[in-house]
């Protein structure tokens, strides 16, 4: 392995020891090595700085922090490989040969890539997917189709030139990085699935309305419109998401069990013996 490794996979936790554990050994389990391994986390009290101390070989750190997108930029800082690949707590590798297949897809060193990500429940319950190929950056930015964070490598070098995560974003900074990223070079585009996503994550189960919200809120820190107009972009986004909510809700009601059918009085009932 060269002195600069080439994937930093760094991981953020807090108080998610078995989480922590779980995505330790995915990454552990990876055929490709030339990888580090970095953890940050958030002054856990379960327990999580003792098990790092006794079985974690890579780079650590545990203290508090300011949150989550600050311990994702304390993480880049201590990161030194070339691509650099954020894997939450509870988050894991989809197989062993992930980073292989990756580092074939990076021969030619584009400035990012991502892949598909399942989304699995804690009991391995397959709940979705995350992603879609090829990309585009009209149903990325105003179709707000979202890209899984988790099944993401960008050069460590363009993640400092976006000045990390912003901070000042409650939940969905990590998609404005990535819209960010899209304006200045489109990602390579894997059809292949990279990561199984904890689908207990803060982002899971927010209403349709408020990830709209974050979409047009990072949209609009673009500071220009993607197609002709702010105003287009808007009502496109809001419609398009409104509908996608109804046609939701409509496969929510035809999916549920109706009421049970009256009992069948034409049939007469048998005496009791």
């Amino acid at each position: 392995m060269a002195d600069r490794p080439l994937f930093s996979i760094v991981t953020i936790t807090y108080e998610n020891l078995a989480g922590l554990q779980a995505t330790v050994a995915s990454v552990d389990r990876q055929t490709c090595r030339d990888l580090e391994h970095v953890v940050v986390d958030g002054g856990s009290s379960d327990g999580s700085a003792d098990w790092l101390a006794g079985h974690f070989p890579g780079t650590w750190v545990s203290e508090p922090d300011r949150g989550r997108y600050h311990a994702m930029n304390k993480g880049t800082g201590m990161a030194t490989g070339e691509y650099v690949w954020y894997l939450h707590a509870g988050d894991v590798l989809a197989d062993p040969a992930v980073l292989d297949r990756v580092a074939r897809a990076l021969h030619d060193r584009p400035a990012w890539a991502y892949g598909l990500a399942r989304v699995v429940d804690p009991d391995g319950t397959l709940t979705g997917t995350l992603g879609f190929v090829p990309f585009s950056f009209f149903t990325f930015a105003v179709l707000a189709h979202p890209l899984p964070h988790q099944a993401t490598v960008l050069r460590r070098e363009l993640v400092e030139r976006l000045g990390g995560y912003d901070e000042s974003v409650p939940v969905a900074a990590d998609q404005l990085l990535l819209l960010r990223a899209a304006d200045l070079a489109p990602p390579r585009a894997l059809p292949d699935f990279l990561c199984d996503f904890d689908s207990t994550g803060l982002s899971a189960g927010r209403p349709w309305l408020a990830r709209y919200w974050d979409a047009e809120r990072n949209r609009r820190r673009l500071g220009h419109p993607v197609t002709r107009s702010a105003v287009v972009d808007t009502l496109i986004a809001f419609s398009y998401a409104a509908v996608r909510e109804l046609a939701r809700r409509g496969r929510s009601a035809l999916a549920r069990p109706g009421p049970a059918p009256p009992p069948d009085r034409t049939r007469p009932v048998p005496s009791t013996p």
